[in-house]
């Protein structure tokens, strides 16, 4: 067993034939393993993991999807518009986010040939980092209190939530293209606006558009439970529609969410391959 032990955790050394021995490099698999195990217990105690209450309460999760079938389609009339209300401001809040996403990811690139002041670089980076530690949830939350409830409500939050993001994944693109047409373009007497914008962004473009349309997929997931919180769209109707314990309704919306996305995320892997 001491053995099995030390072999497993200590490397070996091999003695070759011409007398020179060679170690086995280190293996941090078991110790990592270990690490793992330990963080898995001590989150189970912290979160009050009990498998006895899965065991007792799991029958009631199988009883509520059985009730959900057959879904009720006379519902499909009713819940069409905060479906539609769901995309629309998922859409918009994206686009919104992604045209103003651009000029700042540029500002924000390190880039040295732009020559930006290395201390507002930081500064600004440091703050998209902030916006982007805090969920979508919180903003419509927030921008509930302020607005209203609403798909308004919920598309300035999806704005917000999208915009570092998108900043975050140009700017890191943007630092890896050739700024060899930027200088010419420059050494040539043409403004700083128009070399990014005839050197520097072709060769970014395809990624750009990659990037809106995985945010976009990514929102309309999102968007779905923002009603929860008075954000609009259809998080409202699954809300109410649960709290009724009218499961044969919520099995409608939750077959046509699902529905949603992957039309869009099929459509948007198309384009995606198209575009880049």
């Amino acid at each position: 067993m001491l053995n099995l032990i030390k072999k497993i955790f200590l490397p070996d050394t091999f003695v070759l034939s011409n007398g020179k021995s060679i170690k086995e490099k280190f293996n941090w698999g078991p110790y990592i393993t270990i690490v793992v195990v330990i963080l898995v217990i001590i989150s189970a105690q912290i979160t009050n993991v009990d498998i006895n209450v899965w065991i007792k309460n799991g029958k009631n999760f199988v009883q509520m999807i059985d009730d959900m079938f057959p879904p009720n389609f006379d519902f499909f009339s009713v819940m069409f518009k905060p479906m539609v209300a769901t995309i629309m401001m998922s859409l918009l809040g994206t686009l919104i986010a992604a045209v103003l996403a651009l000029p700042v990811s540029f500002y924000l690139s390190s880039n040295p040939e732009f020559k930006l002041n290395k201390y507002l670089l930081t500064s600004n980076r440091t703050l998209l980092g902030l916006l982007r530690t805090l969920p979508v949830l919180v903003y419509a939350k927030l921008i509930a209190l302020i607005f209203g409830s609403g798909a308004f409500s919920g598309m300035i939050a999806i704005a917000i939530f999208t915009f570092p993001i998108c900043v975050k994944m140009m700017y890191e693109q943007i630092e890896t293209v050739d700024m060899g047409p930027y200088e010419a373009m420059i050494s040539t007497g043409a403004s700083r606006a128009r070399s990014i914008i005839c050197s520097v962004f072709p060769q970014v473009k395809g990624y750009y558009y990659s990037t809106v349309l995985y945010n976009f997929e990514m929102n309309v997931r999102s968007a779905a439970i923002l009603g929860y919180v008075g954000a609009g769209g259809i998080g409202v109707l699954i809300n109410t529609q649960l709290t009724w314990r009218a499961y044969s309704n919520t099995g409608l919306m939750l077959i046509v969410l699902v529905l949603t996305v992957i039309i869009i995320e099929s459509t948007s892997r198309y384009l995606r391959r198209k575009l880049v």
